[in-house]
């Protein structure tokens, strides 16, 4: 076991907030570890080379801090845990599968493992049978349990609901900050200091194609930079969409967005195509719920990017075909070539490991994916399934009016924002997670969104916002901000 200057940098900011900070400061901690998805807090080369990412680590300290005898927040455990009643059986089946999985079926099945045999070829496979990748996946499914469970507890703290906004805020500045260094930087040597960040036991991709640098911010790759871009994307336009913060969010909901199609990710691109129908859907079926002017000025953003576009084949021509070009090779074309052809091989091992194994799953971390939710159906088979879908109701709630624009009051309103950002943030995994365990920022904006919206209140949410526990009216996250 190797510490990283990063998990001693951890060791020193999460031990003060324990012995002096607040539960705000150590949710800021929390998230702001999360931001740095490709690096390492610890390394564990006996175990091949896996590591503990600075979310995972920063949890030791984050619980220590709910659990403090003074001033924790350990009285909201056994609510939270009850909110997310589904996770709990989702993780625990996969943390028990990743054990029983391999040895139960080991032999019968062939995969492709986690981490590629050096020197093999894109479909070469091997039996199935347990690895370190299965302890590492089990890991994983445990921090995606108590993330969840932390987000909850702490969004009952005096004052939470502005620091989620807070942070939401600075970390979609975050990304476009390090993205446009990672581009300023190539070929100097600030390229090597932010390499230093990179130290995540991950392979680092190519860093130009076709001539178009990719932009990976502090992560390994263009797709990883991509997947965590958008969800900042989603967060803030979620929170713009319901009027909150609206010049903020607004501008980095923008911004963001041409981060994303400059970065040359194909999960960027087929990420932002989704989540627009998704988004245009939305608005045209509950026009009512949107605010006033939102529309207006989707259609007036719309209208203007098709104007820019006009006018950039018309005066760059060159240009504009080359761009059209690599768009083209990073989405359509791309099924066609060896990587698209190894991805759907990757995505299909998890529909046989669901029928090989008789709708059990073959255990978190037995073979790589293309895809989060085939990564489940292999793995974790119906139980997992179920498990997780029945976690995504309980979040988004769609029977509530806060899902889907504007909410009875602000603090379901911000609750309707963060559980449409929760569900949405799992596009770029559906499309390139090789995972069954989703990203740590899916937990932490599933638990502030049950906190804010807890599913036993949903009956009478749009009529009393009154606390059941004190009596008193809740305090809201606009009134908070």
């Amino acid at each position: 076991m190797e510490l990283t200057f990063i998990g001693l940098i951890q060791i020193v900011v999460g031990g003060a907030i324990v012995l002096f900070g607040g539960p705000g400061s150590a949710f800021i901690f929390l998230i702001i570890s999360g931001l740095f998805d490709g690096s390492a807090a610890i390394l564990l080369p006996s175990l091949g080379g896996s590591s503990i990412p600075p979310v995972q680590f920063a949890l030791l300290f984050v619980y220590l801090r709910i659990f403090a005898p003074k001033g924790g927040l350990y009285g909201y455990f056994p609510d939270a845990v009850r909110a997310n009643a589904w996770l709990v059986l989702f993780c625990f089946y996969g943390i028990a599968n990743s054990y029983i999985g391999p040895r139960l079926f080991g032999g019968a099945i062939e995969v492709y493992p986690m981490r590629p045999i050096p020197g093999s070829g894109l479909f070469d496979v091997i039996p199935l049978g347990p690895t370190s990748q299965n302890l590492t996946a089990a890991t994983y499914l445990v921090g995606t349990l108590l993330l969840a469970i932390a987000a909850y507890i702490f969004c009952q703290a005096r004052g939470s609901k502005k620091v989620l906004i807070d942070t939401a805020i600075w970390s979609g500045w975050f990304f476009i900050v390090t993205g446009l260094l990672d581009i300023a930087a190539r070929g100097t040597p600030l390229e090597d200091v932010l390499a230093i960040f990179r130290n995540g036991d991950y392979v680092q991709m190519n860093v130009e194609v076709d001539g178009f640098v990719r932009i990976r911010g502090l992560l390994p790759e263009a797709s990883s930079y991509a997947g965590s871009c958008f969800i900042a994307l989603v967060v803030n336009a979620e929170l713009w969409y319901r009027s909150i913060r609206t010049r903020q969010t607004g501008l980095l909901a923008t911004i963001l967005t041409v981060m994303l199609v400059i970065s040359t990710s194909s999960t960027a691109y087929v990420a932002l195509a989704g989540y627009a129908l998704i988004f245009l859907g939305r608005t045209l079926a509950f026009p009512n719920l949107a605010p006033q002017g939102k529309i207006q000025r989707l259609a007036l953003v719309g209208f203007m990017i098709v104007v820019l576009i006009a006018i950039l084949v018309a005066l760059f021509p060159e240009v504009a075909t080359a761009i059209w070009d690599l768009v083209l090779e990073m989405t359509v074309a791309k099924s066609s070539t060896d990587s698209g052809q190894q991805r759907l091989f990757w995505a299909m091992q998890g529909i046989h490991g669901l029928i090989d194994s008789y709708g059990l799953g073959i255990g978190p971390g037995s073979f790589r994916s293309s895809s989060m939710l085939t990564a489940i159906v292999g793995a974790m088979g119906v139980i997992g399934i179920v498990s997780f879908v029945m976690y995504l109701l309980a979040i988004f709630q769609p029977s509530r009016r806060s899902s889907w624009g504007i909410g009875a009051d602000s603090s379901q309103t911000l609750g309707g924002a963060f559980a449409s950002a929760a569900v949405f943030s799992l596009i770029p995994a559906a499309i390139a997670s090789p995972l069954a365990n989703p990203v740590a920022i899916f937990s932490i904006l599933s638990g502030a969104a049950l906190a804010l919206r807890p599913v036993r209140d949903a009956a009478d949410a749009t009529h009393n916002p009154v606390n059941t526990r004190t009596g008193e009216r809740s305090r809201t996250a606009i009134d908070q901000a």
